[in-house]
């Protein structure tokens, strides 16, 4: 046999194993979803745990989510994290492990995975409405201001945002910023107890 034709013969080989391991993947992670919507946990990880290795970077990510929804808070941190190992710029893992870190208590990690989506992505709202209420809540006012500020340029009218930056800025004494905040969120519901009450302490 031709060498040429020897190779063509290899290409042809890798191409249908390549086809079917993706046919058995997508079988597996149909039957996972089927497994996920009857709250069967167990059997949607079972599903597609055979295809989870290092740089299976969709098979980490859904082992991390479901890991997380039955209730293996570690063992969905390491899933996510081999997520973010095989595929360092992606921001879906980085959410996604804030969930079960939370029921950890790893805040300073919670921490760390959001500075890292604002410097792979800015503008992002979660990671910037997260770390302004975690720095808020942890009483550092002055560092939580500049992730609420980034997100009031972006999205001026929206109510979470502008309560938090009303929050923010009564910590810090910006009385007047805090008032524009609030009027804002009066703005957008009328009836908002938690903006009437601020509002009338100041």
């Amino acid at each position: 046999m031709k060498k040429t034709s020897i190779i063509i013969l290899l290409a042809f080989t890798i191409q249908s194993f390549a086809q079917e391991l993706n046919k058995n993947l997508q079988s597996a992670f149909a039957k996972s979803y089927e497994y996920e919507y009857a709250y069967n946990y167990d059997d949607a990880i079972k599903s597609i745990q055979q295809f989870s290795n290092a740089t299976s970077y969709e098979v980490n990510l859904r082992l991390g989510w479901l890991n997380y929804l039955k209730g293996e808070h570690t063992q969905s941190v390491a899933y996510y994290k081999k997520a973010i190992t095989s595929n360092p710029s992606s921001i879906e893992p980085r959410l996604g492990i804030a969930n079960p870190l939370s029921y950890i208590g790893n805040w300073e990690e919670i921490t760390n995975q959001y500075l890292a989506i604002v410097k792979l992505d800015s503008k992002n709202y979660t990671a910037n409405y997260r770390l302004a209420l975690i720095y808020y809540n942890s009483k550092k006012s002055a560092k939580a201001i500049t992730y609420i500020n980034s997100l009031s340029f972006l999205y001026p009218f929206d109510y979470e945002v502008n309560l938090l930056s009303a929050k923010i800025n009564i910590a810090l004494g910006s009385i007047s910023n805090a008032k524009n905040a609030l009027n804002k969120c009066l703005l957008y519901n009328p009836s908002s107890s938690e903006a009437i009450d601020l509002y009338n302490k100041l």
